[in-house]
C-alpha cells in the first residue's frame, strides 16, 4: 500500500510539473527548455532501479537469454510492421498535405533526400530518451495504479500532450504511443521502438509537413558556433 501511495504521489507531481511546462513553455528561451528536459531525464535515469522493480511487479522481465532474444525479435518485427504501415500512410499524405517548406518540390525529392536519412540517424538518441521516459518510466508507474488498457491510454495521451499545440503531430503520436506502449508492455524492449520513432518522426516532418529537420537543427546551432 505504501509503494502504491508513493507512486501515486510521484505521478501526481509529474502531471503537475508537465501541466506547468505546457502552460508556460511559449515564453521561455529554448536553452531553458533543454535544461529542464536534461534535468528531468537525469532524475528519471537515477530512478531506473525503482522503475525496473515496478515493471517486474507488473510483468516480469524475460528469465533467460533465449526468452529475451525471442522478445527482442518479436518487438522488432512488430515495430517494423507498424513502421511500414505508418510510412505507407505518410507517403499517401505526402501527395496532398499542404507543405509550406517543400511547396512544389517533387515527391521523390522529399522522400529520398539525404537530409532525411541524416536527420533520422540524429533523431534516434532523442527518440530513445522519449521511449525511456514514457514506456519505461511512466507506464511502469501507471500500471501500479490502473488496469493495463488505462495505463497504455494514459501513457499515449501523455506522449501526445507534450507535442501540444501541434494537433496533427499530437494525433499521430497518440496512435504511435499506444502501439509502442503495448509492444513494450509485452516484450520489455526499447531499441526497436526508438528506431520506429526516429524513422516515423523524420518521415512525418520531411514527407508530410515538408520540414527540413536537419537544416532547422543546424540553424539552432549556428549562433553558438565560432
Amino acid at each position: 500500500m505504501q509503494a502504491r501511495t508513493s507512486v501515486m504521489l510521484e505521478v501526481a507531481a509529474l502531471a503537475l510539473a508537465t501541466g506547468v511546462f505546457l502552460a508556460t513553455f511559449r515564453v521561455r528561451a529554448s536553452y531553458v527548455d533543454f535544461a529542464l528536459a536534461a534535468a528531468a531525464a537525469a532524475l528519471i535515469v537515477a530512478s531506473s532501479r525503482r522503475s525496473r522493480r515496478l515493471w517486474d511487479l507488473a510483468t516480469p522481465a524475460p528469465a533467460t537469454d533465449t526468452a529475451a532474444n525471442v522478445h527482442y525479435r518479436s518487438a522488432t518485427l512488430l515495430s517494423a510492421a507498424f513502421t511500414a504501415v505508418a510510412l505507407a500512410a505518410f507517403a499517401v499524405l505526402a501527395f496532398g498535405w499542404p507543405r509550406a517548406g517543400a511547396a512544389g518540390a517533387p515527391l521523390l525529392a522529399r522522400l529520398f533526400t539525404a537530409h532525411f536519412f541524416v536527420a533520422m540517424l540524429l533523431y534516434f538518441p532523442w527518440a530513445l530518451l522519449q521511449q525511456y521516459i514514457f514506456q519505461f518510466y511512466l507506464c511502469g508507474r501507471l500500471l501500479q495504479l490502473v488496469p493495463v488498457a488505462v495505463a497504455v491510454a494514459l501513457t499515449a495521451t501523455a506522449f501526445a500532450s507534450v507535442h501540444f499545440p501541434r494537433w496533427p503531430v499530437m494525433a499521430v503520436t497518440l496512435v504511435a504511443g499506444s502501439v509502442w506502449t503495448l509492444i513494450y508492455y509485452r516484450h520489455r524492449v526499447l531499441l526497436p521502438l526508438a528506431a520506429s520513432h526516429a524513422i516515423l518522426g523524420a518521415a512525418l516532418h520531411y514527407w508530410v509537413f515538408g520540414d527540413d529537420l536537419l537544416a532547422t537543427w543546424l540553424a539552432l546551432l549556428a549562433p553558438s558556433l565560432p
